[in-house]
């Protein structure tokens, strides 16, 4: 008995040695074909990661507004600017604190006759309804907001410009306060309407106004954006085009997207004279997918209309 004890010991040594190298030749296999199958699946992963923070940034389209300020009187004494502006079924809003800005004018800018600003207002270059393209037309308008009551005699300051994008979709550019051609119109207007009557009499709580939107050369859409906006107050609505085409009032194929509005608003009353500005917005109009178009509100107390995409047909 205590012969045999050795040699059992000697032959389970003998097998654990055996199994030892066993495990030692397949640890170095797999050392040496594992690093190149986890480093693939690290860079697909990565890849993965990376294409999804891609995907997650969103394309924008620059609308610059350049503001002269040299040809608003008493500049000094306002308090802001109020910037909307319209482009492919969104709208988007600046503001900008004249006196902050004064604050931050250098000595020698101080010095020069020039005041000019520049706003930047983005947009999606795509979203549910449409995608910005050659061509389409957008709006920006500029109001000065005081933080005092309002000067009954004149229109509040105000400007506004249409455009087209260009062949680079990444930035455009408008002017504002350059001319003061479209404010003068609509002051001249109001001043002619105040002398007539008494305004703040007749001017409602509400304000209404129509964008129509002629689809006869698109009556197979099925959605698009349409906007009213008037003294930097703005709405949109989405309309679904074969459910108003499918009712009778809208049997000449166009559509008429009534919009109500505050009369009270950040730049002072609603007044005749004041520019409002109708656009429609779809991916499936023909040639342009966001067209604009304006006009000087002329009767407070009834529906004022604009034909957007068509201008005047309708």
């Amino acid at each position: 008995m205590n012969c045999r004890q050795p040699m059992n010991d000697s032959i389970n040594y003998y097998s654990l040695g055996i199994i030892l190298g066993i495990l030692s030749v397949l640890t170095e296999s797999l050392l040496i074909f594992s690093p190149a199958s986890a480093l693939a699946v690290t860079e697909s992963n990565l890849d993965n990661e990376n294409e999804e923070k891609d995907n997650s940034i969103t394309t924008l389209t620059t609308i610059r507004a350049k503001l002269n300020l040299n040809n608003i009187a008493d500049i000094e004494s306002h308090d802001r600017i109020k910037v909307v502006g319209y482009l492919n079924g969104e709208g988007q809003v600046s503001y900008i604190d004249l006196k902050e800005t004064r604050k931050k004018t250098t000595q020698v800018q101080q010095q020069q006759s020039s005041q000019n600003l520049n706003v930047d207002l983005k947009f999606n270059q795509s979203n549910y309804i449409s995608s910005v393209m050659f061509d389409d037309e957008y709006f920006v308008c500029a109001y000065i907001l005081d933080n005092k009551p309002v000067d009954k005699t004149n229109l509040p300051i105000y400007d506004c410009d249409e455009g087209n994008i260009g062949l680079s979709t990444e930035k455009d550019t408008v002017k504002l306060f350059f001319t003061m051609k479209k404010y003068n119109e609509s002051n001249t207007f109001y001043k002619m309407k105040t002398k007539l009557n008494s305004i703040e009499d007749q001017i409602p709580e509400k304000i209404k106004i129509t964008i129509n939107v002629p689809v006869y050369d698109a009556i197979d859409i099925e959605d698009m954006n349409v906007v009213g906006m008037i003294k930097g107050e703005y709405q949109i609505k989405t309309i679904d085009v074969q459910d108003e085409l499918n009712k009778e009032a809208s049997k000449n194929e166009q559509i008429s997207v009534p919009f109500t509005f505050d009369r009270q608003t950040e730049a002072g009353p609603i007044q005749p004279g004041d520019m409002f500005f109708g656009c429609a917005t779809s991916d499936e109009f023909p040639n342009q997918n966001s067209d604009c178009e304006k006009r000087i509100l002329k009767n407070l107390n009834g529906f004022n209309t604009i034909c957007a995409r068509k201008d005047n047909s309708c």
